[in-house]
């Protein structure tokens, strides 16, 4: 795992649309990456029960046979759960000969710990007892995939805001799947695979072959300085277009999972569901899933979607904060239904038309995308009316960007390519309504001039803030703009002169050409080296 590459990342990520906001578009992990990476079941009911720890360790001894102490002052409020550390310490191994029993006693109690440290971890360390509860029964049909994701959309939604956890810099969830989803699919932060280790086939019980994450089992690891690396990976976001995307890693629609020879039948078995349009449910969480915004990752047509808010009421729906509420299967008891109905209606629909991606319309959904949201992280180096009146360097220097320059910290390109990115576009903008406002004017020379030259004073204002030094176009008289040439003395001014055998006088500043190409290094200077030329003589 690269957690800053992750944490640049989280930032682009809109709790209003559960979708990174790119330049290369929308994009998120779906129930498509949950079947591809963790192999979980998308079918069962979903994973909501009464949360109340009232007597939890009664119950959780009842359950495996011991519960972790109660702590030594009654006033002291200890949560409902165990460490990882008291896991581990007395349930490290499954002791030899034990009966049937005592085996899923050990079974539960891994689940238990597997499921808290993966699907879903917080910043607490503790495994808490609600997943425990939720195992009582080993063959219960629970709908782990959905579950995993809406906890996962939920911590993304408070990581981005930066009100997780108590110091507001922590972030829960599967990692795992967040991980491989973006090293498939983004170039940013994508460690080096490393010699591949042979999986240990079990070929009568294909249950265990692996998943899509095996892929990158062997990783390298991000070994830079970390608050370095954030920046770098935040200006690399910022700059991801489409064409530098692998928007279908796992294969084209019919082609599912064929880049691996031995992928767990589990990672496709139920592809009919993965771009329903529901809610995901996890305990006290509801979380909208809404693949009709990305499109583009399962290879079909994309276009403007219609707007649903993911809801602020859901949102605001807390373990920890709603403390009253713990019969969950009955607050959420609307989506509970939906939940249900949705997976119904999926199982029974019949074969579905699909619409292939078509490369015009999505550029035409990232011109609108563009339009209306906000894809950069990185601040503009300058304002953006700097260009309208000539340029004070003195002033320009005193900038935030030229300061740390100076100084000697890191400064990145990108907030001068955002800059230059953001006045192309607006001069663009710009030449066009004055293109159509010259098709309806009787006389449109004048006004065409007149923005034509303020056109060039603003691109050599900017090319003068990054580098270059040239003089300002001069301002015409106000007689000067009163007179207007016809279209016939224009075209006659820029016939260029015809040039005269005088030669003009060189700039002292213009440098003399070479006379005569210098000598290249070659690959045989390098064999020849320290060998001296003997000349034989008659």
């Amino acid at each position: 795992m690269n957690p800053v590459a992750l944490t640049a990342l989280v930032d682009h990520w809109r709790p209003e649309t559960h979708t990174f906001h790119l330049r290369a578009g929308e994009m998120a992990p779906t129930l498509q990456d949950v079947s591809m990476i963790l192999g979980l079941p998308i079918q069962g009911e979903p994973l909501c029960m009464n949360t109340s720890s009232d007597g939890w360790r009664e119950q959780m001894a009842a359950l495996i046979g011991m519960a972790p102490p109660a702590p030594a002052n009654p006033k002291e409020r200890a949560p409902a759960g165990a460490s990882f550390s008291w896991i581990r310490t007395n349930f490290r191994q499954c002791p030899d000969g034990a009966n049937e029993d005592t085996i899923r006693t050990y079974t539960r109690v891994y689940l238990w710990y597997m499921i808290s440290r993966t699907l879903f971890p917080d910043s607490g360390g503790l495994a808490h007892w609600c997943w425990l509860k939720e195992l009582t029964v080993l063959e219960h049909r629970w709908s782990w995939g959905t579950a995993a994701l809406a906890y996962l959309y939920r911590q993304l939604d408070e990581a981005c805001r930066r009100t997780g956890s108590r110091t507001g810099s922590g972030i829960g969830g599967c990692m795992l799947l967040l991980s491989v989803w973006s090293w498939d699919r983004l170039s940013v932060g994508r460690p080096r695979v490393l010699n591949e280790r042979p999986w240990p086939h079990h070929h009568e019980n294909l249950d265990r072959e692996p998943t899509w994450a095996y892929l990158w089992d062997n990783v390298s690891e991000m070994t830079s300085d970390p608050m370095v690396m954030y920046r770098q990976y935040t200006a690399e976001l910022d700059t991801l277009t489409a064409e530098r995307v692998e928007w279908e890693p796992y294969g084209s629609y019919y082609h599912i999972g064929a880049g691996m020879t031995d992928l767990n039948h589990k990672c496709t078995k139920e592809a009919r569901f993965w771009r329903m349009r529901f809610s995901l449910i996890c305990m006290w969480l509801v979380e909208h899933h809404q693949p009709h915004r990305v499109m583009r990752q399962f290879g079909l047509y994309r276009c403007p979607p219609r707007w649903q808010d993911t809801d602020k009421a859901l949102h605001r729906l807390d373990r920890q904060r709603q403390r009253k509420i713990t019969n969950w299967p009955v607050h959420h008891s609307g989506h509970v239904a939906a939940f249900i109905h949705c997976l119904e209606a999926t199982r029974n629909v019949g074969p579905e038309e699909i619409v292939p991606h078509d490369l015009a319309a999505f550029n035409n959904y990232l011109e609108w995308f563009h339009e209306n949201t906000r894809i950069e992280l990185v601040k503009h180096t300058y304002a953006e009316d700097i260009l309208d009146n000539p340029i004070e360097f003195d002033e320009v220097a005193q900038s935030q960007h030229d300061t740390f320059a100076r100084r000697g910290r890191s400064t990145s390109i990108v907030s001068e390519l955002n800059f230059v990115w953001t006045e192309i576009h607006k001069t663009a903008h710009e030449c066009e309504i004055m293109w159509e406002q010259s098709r309806r004017d009787e006389k449109p020379v004048g006004p065409l001039r007149h923005f034509i030259k303020n056109t060039a004073r603003k691109m050599r204002r900017l090319a003068n803030l990054l580098g270059c030094r040239e003089g300002e176009i001069p301002t015409s008289s106000s007689s000067e703009e009163r007179e207007i040439p016809d279209d016939e003395e224009i075209l006659s001014q820029s016939i260029p002169p015809k040039h005269t055998s005088k030669q003009a006088p060189r700039s002292a500043y213009q440098l003399k050409p070479r006379g005569k190409d210098p000598n290249r290094y070659t690959p045989e200077d390098y064999v020849n080296r320290g060998k001296k030329v003997v000349i034989e003589e008659d």
